[in-house]
């Protein structure tokens, strides 16, 4: 037990300084999740219920988008992989992707979030219960339709994680690049209520 935690506490001090590469901001006390009621992406309910339990990565976008949004989740399977060389499984964040363009991303959200790890979650659901977490987690997002016939627009939309603890209060944001190293070692050193380094 005195050996792993002496190992832990190498790998902190070891991996320090790069995490001072992670745009982090930790929330100077925490913000509990409004309630809310989602759809997950096998059909069952998911409310502001199921961020409790576990720690929980949150990103907001939409299935069509061509690049933010892929290249997040795939670095977000990264960063989890680096962090289970610091903790046990069990303990791993679990990531929840949130589609805020349902009349899209509804139909293929499940084979879309598979694509990028098995505990993926996807969500979408009614627009005003969408707007409602995207508000709470001080998201953004935008339909940028030419107009009703339009089905092949983007979605502008902000590219932060928010991290949610155990309690599901929102406790951090991080903001792109997600260095699978570094943002797995900011992570860990939060999760364990350490000083993070900005």
């Amino acid at each position: 037990m005195v050996r792993m935690f002496l190992g832990l506490l190498l790998i902190c001090l070891s991996f320090g300084a790069s995490a001072q590469d992670v745009k982090g901001v930790v929330l100077d006390e925490p913000v509990p999740v409004a309630k809310f009621s989602l759809v997950a992406q096998n059909g069952t309910p998911f409310t502001q219920e199921e961020l409790k339990g576990h720690w929980t990565l949150l990103f907001l976008g939409f299935t069509n988008c061509p690049d933010v949004c892929p290249f997040t989740l795939a670095n977000l399977e990264a960063v989890r992989t680096e962090l289970s060389q610091l903790i046990t499984p069990d303990n791993l964040p679990e990531v929840v992707f949130l589609a805020v363009d349902p009349d899209r991303d509804q139909d293929v959200l499940a084979d879309y979030v598979k694509h990028f790890g098995i505990s993926f979650t996807g969500i979408t659901g009614e627009r005003t219960e969408i707007d409602r977490l995207v508000e709470n987690i001080d998201g953004f997002y935008r339909l940028e339709k030419s107009g009703p016939e339009d089905d092949a627009y983007d979605v502008t939309h902000s590219a932060a994680v928010t991290v949610i603890n155990p309690d599901g209060e929102i406790t951090a944001k991080i903001s792109p690049p997600f260095h699978p190293v570094t943002t797995a070692t900011y992570l860990f050193r939060h999760m364990r209520g350490l000083e993070t380094l900005n």
